[in-house]
């Protein structure tokens, strides 16, 4: 790990522990360090910078701690690549790569870019989006769904409709071969669930 990569995990801890308070900094700051994992093996599979990227995944989300309206959250990749930039700028990164990964930051939650994304760019999202259909969120949203208190043909709907809207997903596509990898195991995985869910739901006596 580069000092570099160490200094940017430093300061969006402090960031974080400043601006989104202590209750919301556990889950802000694990997802931000799963989502650069994720970027790390991207990087390493696609020969891309690897540093570039970790930098751009580990800044990716440092806006939540100015957001303040819905909107600001709904596009807080603006407000992170507005804030990337000042950081990379402060440190004198390389100018030609700051770029991009501030595009990145910002493409990440923008449905219309001005221009399309690189191959790069796009792996600061897809390792975000990864992170977000691995174990843990199989959990977040079982325990949304309140599962434990829903009835056998409440919970065979519940895993029914997400089989399938998963099945949607698959197919998704995303900036690199290995990502697509990534991404169809992390799915797969959860389809695989709510397969054995409907299984189990739907048993009866014969």
């Amino acid at each position: 790990m580069t000092e570099m990569i160490l200094k940017t995990q430093e300061f969006i801890k402090e960031k974080y522990q400043i601006g989104i308070g202590e209750d919301k900094f556990q889950y802000r700051y694990e997802h931000t360090m799963r989502v650069a994992a994720i970027g790390q093996m991207i990087a390493r599979g696609e020969k891309m910078d690897e540093e570039a990227l970790l930098l751009g995944c580990l800044l990716h989300d440092i806006g939540y701690v100015e957001c303040i309206t819905h909107e600001d959250y709904d596009t807080h990749g603006r407000i992170s690549a507005k804030m990337a930039r000042e950081y990379l700028e402060s440190i004198d990164y390389d100018s030609v790569l700051t770029d991009t990964i501030v595009f990145g930051i910002y493409a990440h939650t923008e449905e219309q870019p001005e221009r399309k994304p690189t191959s790069f760019e796009l792996s600061i999202a897809d390792a975000d989006n990864i992170d977000r259909f691995d174990a843990y969120r199989l959990y977040e949203f079982l325990k949304f769904s309140d599962l434990e208190k829903k009835s056998a043909e409440e919970m065979l709907e519940i895993a029914t409709k997400r089989h399938q809207r998963l099945t949607e997903l698959r197919d998704y596509p995303n900036g690199s071969g290995t990502a697509d990898l990534l991404w169809k195991q992390k799915i797969d995985f959860q389809l695989e669930y709510y397969h054995h869910l409907k299984e189990q739901m739907s048993l009866e006596i014969q």
